[in-house]
Parts: structure tokens; C-alpha cells; sequence
């Protein structure tokens, strides 16, 4: 009798429910990306017809596309403020360009990280210095490359890089200049969005070997930003060449600006493309926005592409133009592929959602002013937030 109640009870153990695997979840954020600058978004008027973006073409194709989100600000440190704390601009630390994250700010990071997630930010961070409480790893990022400074990521070709607290010498980039690196400009330099891409494919490989912890990365490009080769000016947007656009006969600044929104795709297409030789795109969440509207500086003007659409304003102005995003979202086997979505939707909604996504316990999260549209996501209807702030 004892023997048969231990087979029943082994039984029982053996028929436990196997838990849920986690998703992994991939933020890319360009900067500057104007709302009609992604082929697949409104652009009625430009008469330099649209610059190709055939990846994310095909992303939008396998994704939920929303007509109707925003960015945290109209620039770059306030709107990255709300995408990391989930709070919006009358509750974030930092509020223009030049502050930074104090001690009592929980970032996205650190609520992932907290759950079990590896996390990871590669590119331009631009909310604390290193040796501080405001620095990446300090934020809850267990791995970091990329610049820390706003300012410093204005340089294409960067003597240096941040990997976690130390530098990461460029010695190429000693001494770069328009002159000196050559034509292209990567005959003799480096130009960090390479390095950028390249950092990120070997963390999905590497992650890809630990299945079993998931995964938040966040890719923070500075393309298309103004910017210069070997200074912190912004005199350009400088590619390393015109690539595709080479024979327009446009002004170089313009040829340059498309020649990085189109080497931008292509590095989102990588990336696509390794999750998939990897086996991680059926249980990985990719997010694709812009940290602000469509900038007018450097020599590039933001009507040559109607980079901004059908929206009035471009960066640094409240319109519409300067601070609706693009936002693609592909989540394999939940999100409707080629679906589109007006459900409104803002930088300080992430932390909610991310964490939804997540299986975090929203009574655990810090205080924010987010709401999560997962059941937007699994095409459910939900409540227009009353006001976007």
C-alpha cells in the first residue's frame, strides 16, 4: 500500500505545469528619426521621394505599427528619462539636456534585472556619467558600451568608448578628422554605430548559450544625429559615405543624413537576421521608435525628406512633429503581423509594458506614470489614455 501511495505521489510531481519560458526583450531606439523618415509612415509631400528602408519594411510587415505614439520629449536626455523611469516630464529627474539621474531613480534595468533578466545597453546612454549613481551600470545595466555623454556622442569617430566603467581606447580614431580618416571615412577610422552593431550581435550569441536567463537589450543608435568626425560639433551627419544616395544630386549634408538612415536599417536588418540564425525571434520582443521628432540641425533640413509628415513641428518643438514616434512591435504568435494600432501610447508606458511582458508583478514596480499595452499587443481593445503628457 505504501508503495503504490510514493508511485502516486511521484506521479503527481512529475504532472507539475513546466513554467512559462520568459521573453527576451530588444529595444531599438534611433535618434532624430523623424515620423515620416520609415517608409512605411505617412509621407505625403516629399519631393525627394522616400528614403529606403527596406528592413524595417519588413519588420512593419511582421509587426503592430502605432500611428499614434510619442516620444518622452521633444529632445533626447528628457525623452530617454521617461523610456527608463516610466515617469513623464512632470515627474522626471531629468528635464532638458545636461542632467542626470539621481539615486532614487529605478530605471527599466533595474526592474528587469531585479526579476532575473540580463541586461544590457549598447550605444548612447546620455542620462549620467560613469562614477557616478547615474551611470548605466549603476542603473541597473549589467553591461554597457557606448558613450555616456550626450555631448561625446555628437563625435562618429570617437577616440573612445565606455565599456561598463572603463574606456575603450579607439586608436584609429586618434586624432580623426574629415582629412584624415579618409573617403570614406572608415578607410582609416572607426564609426561607432560599426561597433555598435557589432557589440550587439555577439551579446545575442552569448545569450543564445544561457537560454534559460532572458534577456533586455537595448540598442541605442545615434544615427541619424547631427554630429561631426573627431569633434562634438554638429557640422553634418556624417555617414561614411553617401552609399546608395552617392549619384543624387542633392546637398552632401542630405546625402549624407540618407545614406544613415538607410545604413541604420541595415544594422536593424543584422540584427533581425542574427535573432533569427540563432533561433531567438519566436521568443523575443522587438521594439523599434525614435527618441524624439525629426531634427533640423547640422546642415540637414527636415522638410528635404518631410521627415516629420504629415505633422507639424520637427525636434525641440511640442507639435506633433516633434515628438510622435514611429513605433513597430513584433511579438511573434501574439502581436497580428502587418496590423496597425492608434492606441496611444508614450516613452513612460514602457517600464508597464516591458514589465507585463516580463511577468513582473505590476504592485512591485516603482512608482510611474505608465499603463502596459500588452492587450493592445494580443489585440484586445483597451481605453484611450486620457491625455498623452
Amino acid at each position: 500500500m505504501k508503495a503504490v501511495v510514493l508511485i502516486a505521489c511521484f506521479a503527481l510531481v512529475g504532472a507539475q505545469p513546466v513554467p512559462e519560458k520568459r521573453h527576451n526583450i530588444l529595444f531599438i531606439l534611433a535618434d532624430d528619426l523623424g515620423y515620416g523618415d520609415v517608409e512605411t509612415y505617412p509621407n505625403p509631400t516629399s519631393a525627394h521621394g522616400r528614403m529606403s528602408t527596406p528592413r524595417l519594411k519588413e519588420l512593419t510587415s511582421q509587426s503592430m505599427m502605432f500611428t499614434d505614439a510619442y516620444a518622452g520629449a521633444p529632445v533626447c536626455a528628457p525623452s530617454r528619462c521617461a523610456l527608463m523611469t516610466g515617469k513623464h516630464l512632470g515627474h522626471c529627474t531629468v528635464r532638458s539636456n545636461g542632467p542626470e539621474l539621481n539615486s532614487t531613480d529605478v530605471t527599466v534595468a533595474n526592474v528587469l534585472g531585479k526579476s532575473g533578466y540580463y541586461t544590457a545597453l549598447v550605444g548612447k546612454w546620455g542620462l549620467g556619467s560613469n562614477g557616478t549613481v547615474a551611470s548605466p551600470n549603476s542603473k541597473g545595466f549589467e553591461h554597457f558600451f557606448g558613450y555616456t555623454s550626450q555631448e561625446n556622442a555628437h563625435d562618429y569617430y570617437p577616440p573612445f568608448l565606455w565599456r561598463n566603467e572603463e574606456q575603450q581606447l579607439i586608436p584609429e580614431n586618434k586624432n580623426a578628422s574629415r582629412k584624415t580618416c579618409g573617403n570614406p571615412f572608415t578607410t582609416n577610422c572607426v564609426w561607432a554605430q560599426d561597433l555598435f552593431i557589432n557589440e550587439t550581435l555577439t551579446l545575442l550569441e552569448e545569450r543564445s548559450k544561457e537560454e534559460e536567463k532572458p534577456f533586455y537589450i537595448f540598442l541605442s543608435f545615434t544615427t541619424p544625429h547631427a554630429g561631426d568626425v573627431g569633434s562634438n560639433k554638429e557640422t553634418g551627419v556624417p555617414a561614411p559615405d553617401e552609399g546608395i544616395y552617392a549619384n543624387k544630386t542633392w546637398p552632401d549634408v542630405e546625402r549624407h543624413f540618407a545614406s544613415c538612415v538607410h545604413k541604420q536599417d541595415v544594422h536593424v536588418g543584422k540584427v533581425l537576421d542574427k535573432l533569427d540564425e540563432l533561433k531567438l525571434s519566436d521568443n523575443t520582443v522587438v521594439f523599434y521608435a525614435s527618441d524624439n521628432g525629426a531634427h533640423n540641425e547640422g546642415g540637414h533640413n527636415y522638410q528635404f525628406f518631410d521627415s516629420s509628415g504629415p505633422l507639424r513641428g520637427f525636434k525641440r518643438s511640442i507639435h506633433e512633429g516633434g515628438i510622435r514616434s514611429p513605433l513597430i512591435v513584433r511579438w511573434p504568435g501574439v502581436v497580428k503581423p502587418g496590423s496597425a494600432s492608434p492606441q496611444r501610447w508614450a516613452f513612460y508606458d514602457f517600464m508597464a509594458t516591458a514589465a507585463d511582458i516580463a511577468g513582473v508583478d505590476k504592485s512591485s514596480l516603482p512608482e510611474n506614470d505608465g499603463y502596459s499595452f500588452v492587450p493592445t499587443l494580443r489585440g484586445e481593445t483597451q481605453p484611450q489614455p486620457e491625455y498623452v503628457t
